[in-house]
């Protein structure tokens, strides 16, 4: 098999006796004017009973440095290092559906050690766990994983969400004020709104979402609670479908609602929203809830519970006040800094498969996962939009 455009021809390393399905040790040789392996770097093995056809893949963990006597005097040292990687698993390239499977042996000792080239990783990490391709990627950022081009270059991994898993499933954006959980939020929407045609509804008491920080092609259409006197649910499904008319983007905003009447109209706008769409009025849309831990969560529970082409994305500082029913039907996970131990112990559970400390994150630092993702993935958010939120 031929495979010149999966990694580079040289090999990096010699897998030592250390060995098992887990991890392994291999004694780092890089080829002649090639960087050395490093914390954190993605390299391949042949699979160690199918062969090149399927190619293994780990991520190096620590690398260690030891002297060698290689003559008849301790003079005669040689400086050598050893590195320990974590095996992720396997891929079949006779496949068109590149699933990843679990290694179930060991590396043979003595088999070598290839570093991938970031194409191919960019194309297996971004896959379902069914091995498909995403139809609709959505760029956010790019990983802590660096990887070389056939040209020599060395550049970052690019991560994707799968549009088609946001639009049907319930998502959580957690961190800590101040992380960017705002600033990520309108990342989404702006590159939903340039791949798709999908409606968005934001539900924000805050008024955070204007068309100016946007910048979208249609704007962004403002439905005041504070405001307008919308009193029944064909009140709101008028004003809602008049709206979604004129903008893909909808702002629900209540700016100086007191916190008491934020619960009576929440209850009513959600009832309004799961209406339109068991009679067709609205079309499927996303629904972005900020400061979602401040509202009530019966209302949240059903809407999140609803199955008539409701998606939802959930914004707070503290998942855990959200309760166990509506946290049990999050599919999707954003997890920023967060320092709060009920919410750490939460949280790490969501994301496990990473050694990433999330108290250590700083701003526009993301770990991601979800029920369709290979793996939990640490990204960095685009630098122009990752702004405090």
């Amino acid at each position: 098999m031929d495979l010149s455009n999966i990694r580079i021809r040289e090999h990096f390393g010699l897998v030592t006796n250390n060995a098992n399905s887990a991890q392994f040790g291999f004694l780092v040789s890089p080829p002649t004017n090639r960087q050395t392996v490093q914390k954190q770097d993605i390299i391949c093995f042949d699979h160690p009973i199918y062969g090149p056809e399927c190619q293994a893949i780990a991520v190096v963990k620590e690398v260690a440095g030891y002297e060698e006597v290689a003559g008849s005097t301790i003079r005669d040292r040689v400086g050598k290092f050893v590195a320990t990687a974590q095996i992720i698993g396997y891929f079949d390239l006779r496949e068109e559906n590149r699933s990843l499977r679990k290694l179930l042996v060991s590396p043979n000792p003595g088999s070598r050690i290839y570093i991938p080239y970031a194409s191919f990783l960019e194309d297996v990490l971004n896959r379902g766990v069914d091995g498909r391709p995403y139809v609709q990627p959505l760029s956010l950022g790019k990983s802590e994983i660096f990887a070389v081009t056939p040209e020599g270059n060395s550049q970052q991994v690019n991560v994707y969400l799968n549009v088609v898993d946001l639009l049907s499933r319930n998502t959580l954006i957690s961190a800590i004020d101040g992380a960017g959980k705002t600033s990520l939020a309108k990342t989404i929407i702006k590159e939903l709104t340039r791949r798709t045609n999908a409606l968005v509804i934001v539900l924000d008491f805050n008024g955070e979402y204007n068309a100016d920080e946007l910048s979208l092609e249609k704007g962004v259409s403002n439905v005041s609670v504070g405001e307008v006197a919308l009193k029944t649910e064909d009140d709101w499904l008028e004003a809602l479908a008049a709206k979604a008319k004129e903008s893909q983007v909808i702002a629900i905003t209540g700016r100086n609602l007191p916190l008491d009447e934020r619960s009576e109209r929440c209850q009513r706008i959600f009832d309004s929203l799961v209406k339109g769409r068991q009679e067709k009025r609205i079309s499927p849309f996303l629904l972005i809830i900020e400061d979602a831990e401040n509202l009530p969560q019966k209302p949240i529970e059903q809407i999140t519970a609803s199955k008539s082409g409701i998606a939802t994305l959930l914004i707070t500082s503290h998942p855990t006040f959200l309760g166990g029913k509506i946290l049990s039907k999050i599919s999707n996970y954003i997890v920023g800094r967060t320092n709060d131990p009920q919410d750490l112990s939460f949280l790490n559970n969501t994301v496990a498969g990473t050694d990433e400390l999330l108290f250590c994150l700083g701003a526009g630092e993301w770990v991601i996962n979800g029920l369709n993702m290979v793996r939990p993935i640490k990204i960095h958010v685009k630098e122009q939009l990752a702004k405090s939120s």
